[in-house]
C-alpha cells in the first residue's frame, strides 16, 4: 500500500469551513499560504491548499499579482509581492513598541489601581519608554519616560535579564562587565549568585519581582513581552505599587488577571511560557 502523502502548508489549516472559500476570504487564504511558503508555490500547490479548482486559484492569484500583493517569478513560482512587503514594513515601523503597549498599560493601571511601565534593555540598564499612572492617583512614581535604572535591581530589568542570562556563568560575565552590583537599598541583590537565583525563579514562573530593591517602599511585578520575536523579548511591562498598600504577594495574586489583559490586548503569543511552578 502506498505511503500517505506528506502534508504541506495549508491555506485552510485550522478552519474546518475553509474549503470552498469565495471572494475576499479566498484571496486572504492565498496570502497566508504564500507567506508560509518562503520558497514559492506553484499554481497546483495553491489550488490544493485552497481545495479549489486550478482555474479558481489562477483567477485569485491574477488579482493579487495585478495589485502587487503577489508576484510570479521566472520559474512560475508565486511569492508575496513587494508592494505587500513594503506595506507591512511601513506599518511595523510606525508601530513602535511603546505605542503598541500604551492601551495595555492604561488597562492594567485602571484594573490594578497602580502605576504601569514599559521598558527595554540597553546594555546593562533599562530605559523606560512608556508610563501610565492610575486615573485616581495616590502617589506619583519618580520614574520618567526616557529615564534609566540598572537592570539588576528593577523588575523590568530582571524580566529581560532572565532571558539574556540563562545560567550562572552568563550572570557572572554580566556582573564583571556592568558591576559591581551596588546596593541602593538593604534589599538590593549584590552578588552574581543572588541575581542568578532571582532570574531562575523568574524563568520558572514567567515573571520577575522587585522587592524594594530599587526604591524603598516600592514593589513591582514585571513580565517580558515578545512583540516581534518568539525567542527574544522586545521589552517588559511592570505594575509598581507602594509596599505598605499593596504587597508583593498581593501583586503576585493578580498575575492571572495581568496575563489575561495582556492576551486580550496583544495576544497570548507575546507572553512568556513559565518553565515550571515557581515561588517567590
Amino acid at each position: 500500500m502506498a505511503a500517505p502523502a506528506k502534508a504541506g502548508p495549508s491555506a485552510t489549516s485550522g478552519d474546518p469551513e475553509a474549503a470552498g472559500l469565495s471572494g475576499s476570504a479566498r484571496v486572504l487564504a492565498i496570502l497566508r499560504f504564500l507567506a508560509e511558503s518562503p520558497d514559492g508555490a506553484r499554481l497546483a500547490d495553491v489550488a490544493t491548499a485552497l481545495q479549489a479548482p486550478k482555474s479558481t486559484a489562477h483567477r485569485a492569484l491574477g488579482a493579487l499579482v495585478q495589485s502587487g500583493f503577489a508576484r510570479q517569478d521566472h520559474e512560475g513560482l508565486y511569492r508575496l509581492g513587494y508592494d505587500l512587503v513594503r506595506l507591512v514594513y511601513s506599518y511595523q515601523e510606525a508601530q513602535t513598541p511603546s505605542r503598541t503597549v500604551e492601551p495595555l498599560l492604561q488597562r492594567l493601571a485602571d484594573h490594578t489601581g497602580e502605576t504601569t511601565h514599559y521598558g527595554v534593555l540597553d546594555d546593562g540598564r533599562i530605559v523606560y519608554q512608556a508610563k501610565v499612572s492610575p486615573r485616581r492617583r495616590t502617589l506619583q512614581m519618580s520614574s520618567v519616560i526616557g529615564g534609566t535604572n540598572p537592570a539588576y535591581r528593577t523588575g523590568i530589568g530582571k524580566a529581560l535579564l532572565m532571558h539574556a542570562l540563562p545560567d550562572l556563568p552568563a550572570v557572572e560575565r554580566y556582573v564583571a562587565e556592568h558591576g559591581p552590583l551596588v546596593a541602593r537599598t538593604p534589599h538590593t541583590l549584590t552578588t552574581a549568585r543572588a541575581l542568578h537565583q532571582a532570574l531562575e525563579r523568574g524563568r520558572r514562573c514567567g515573571y520577575s519581582l522587585d522587592l524594594e530593591e530599587n526604591d524603598l517602599g516600592i514593589t513591582c511585578i514585571a513580565l517580558p513581552l515578545f512583540l516581534d520575536s518568539s525567542s527574544r523579548p522586545t521589552g517588559a511591562l511592570s505594575v509598581s505599587a507602594v509596599a505598605t498598600r499593596t504587597s508583593a504577594g498581593e501583586l503576585e495574586a493578580q498575575i492571572d488577571d495581568i496575563r489575561r489583559l495582556v492576551a486580550e490586548e496583544l495576544g497570548e503569543q507575546v507572553l512568556p511560557q513559565p518553565t515550571g511552578a515557581g515561588t517567590r
